[in-house]
């Protein structure tokens, strides 16, 4: 009998002790009864992160193997080739510039021991004819998911006076430039 006198007073002194205390959803203290109000509020600590990726610019830009002028005798002889960009993916404020130049000024020879050369052009609809001798801009594109083209037109300036295979190697630049920094030939001419 004793121990269950004993073990029933332990169980009600814990219900005591417990039993007073409030606290609700509201709250942000407990406080015990006959003692100290504590809060039950957490207390932030604050901690910053950067999240972040980076895009690096992205492009394709095909341009023709090979441009095979056509014509007949005593005509100026002409062809053009398609330069091509697709997947242009670029920085603000930038546009992918294509220009052009040869190292013999857009002359063709029949080989490297005849004096006889040939003068040729090439020219775009937005450009014009590129300068002969610094060469020059045929194409600028900007961002786009569609593939953009530009035709690049050759033709010889004068008729051929002789027969034979004329070939001269077109060196083509591609880089980025600024927007505000780029012009046309025309303005350029200014």
């Amino acid at each position: 009998m004793k121990k269950l006198i004993s073990g029933m007073s332990a169980l009600l002194t814990a219900t005591m002790l417990i039993a007073p205390m409030s606290a609700f959803a509201d709250d942000t203290t407990i406080t015990p009864t006959g003692g100290t109000p504590f809060s039950v509020a957490p207390k932030p600590d604050t901690a910053n992160t950067t999240v972040k990726f980076d895009v690096n610019p992205a492009y394709t830009v095909t341009i023709p193997a090979t441009v095979t002028l056509e014509g007949k005798y005593g005509e100026i002889y002409k062809n053009s080739g398609e330069i091509k960009a697709e997947g242009v993916f670029l920085n603000e404020g930038k546009e992918l510039v294509v220009t052009l130049a040869s190292a013999s000024k857009f002359n063709m020879a029949v080989d490297s021991e005849t004096e006889y050369r040939l003068p040729y052009t090439a020219s775009t609809v937005d450009f014009g004819k590129v300068d002969k001798e610094k060469g020059g801009t045929v194409a600028k594109f900007g961002t786009s998911k569609t593939a953009q083209t530009v035709t690049v037109a050759f033709e010889t300036d004068e008729t051929p006076q002789y027969a034979g295979a004329y070939t001269d190697t077109v060196v083509f630049t591609i880089g980025l430039q600024d927007i505000e920094k780029s012009q046309t030939s025309e303005e350029k001419l200014r």
